[in-house]
């Protein structure tokens, strides 16, 4: 089932590009086809609707397998519940650890403060807001559903359990973030694996989702400090 929604996501995108460029070619008679597919990368155009139509499509295809199941429903198959208060408290005090730890590390090997491909991104965002609105809230929401919330409750009821269903999560989701290099991901990984450990610790899917909405938000905050 997780293979099928993986599946679907290549269609959209491709789907969004041709419409997107058809568009464009509409109101621009010198509008060059073959290297705007080149360039589709570093569009921060492109990536606001095709990160919105792609995780839309990943909502609606998880909703809709959970349905065809027919065990229980989607907000309890996701544990779409509310955590105790302690949860907060936690998720907060996790993510100012994990991203003042991220900040000394990465100061120390002199890394950049965002990678380049991430400013041409943002300075060619449009709509701006639409951007915003993509990154912050609709991707972090979807990528939850998916992976700490569906793929996460099929692993834990396998052999691997609940800390492989943390781990092996963590690592696809590092891993489908193909445009950062390795060093980036081993920070993804780590996340990924806190994220995990909230969703099974409070047995929500709420917690997750908060933290990962506001590591995009706090990135995209200084995105934009730095831009500006």
């Amino acid at each position: 089932m997780a293979a099928a929604v993986g599946a679907l996501l290549p269609l959209v995108n491709m789907g969004v590009a041709m419409l997107l460029a058809g568009y464009l070619a509409a109101g621009d008679a010198t509008f060059n086809q073959q290297l705007f597919y080149q360039q589709l990368g570093l569009s921060g155009q492109y990536l606001t609707f095709a990160t919105l139509a792609t995780n839309g499509a990943i909502i609606w295809a998880v909703l809709k397998l959970i349905q065809l199941r027919r065990t229980v429903g989607w907000p309890i198959y996701l544990a779409l519940r509310m955590p105790a208060g302690s949860a907060w408290l936690t998720t907060l005090a996790g993510l100012v650890l994990l991203l003042t730890t991220s900040q000394i590390v990465g100061a120390l090997f002199q890394r950049p403060q965002y990678p380049e491909f991430l400013l041409q991104v943002y300075v060619t965002a449009n709509p701006l807001f639409l951007f915003w609105i993509a990154v912050v809230l609709v991707a972090p929401v979807a990528e939850e559903v998916y992976f700490r919330g569906f793929v996460f409750v099929g692993l834990r009821n396998s052999a691997l359990g609940a800390s492989g269903a943390i781990v092996v999560t963590a690592v696809i989701w590092s891993l489908i973030h193909l445009q950062y290099d390795v060093y980036d991901k081993v920070e993804i990984f780590l996340l990924g694996l806190f994220f995990g450990w909230l969703r099974f610790r409070y047995n929500s899917l709420l917690p997750p989702i908060l933290a990962h909405c506001l590591v995009n938000l706090t990135a995209l905050v200084g995105l934009a400090s730095t831009v500006a």
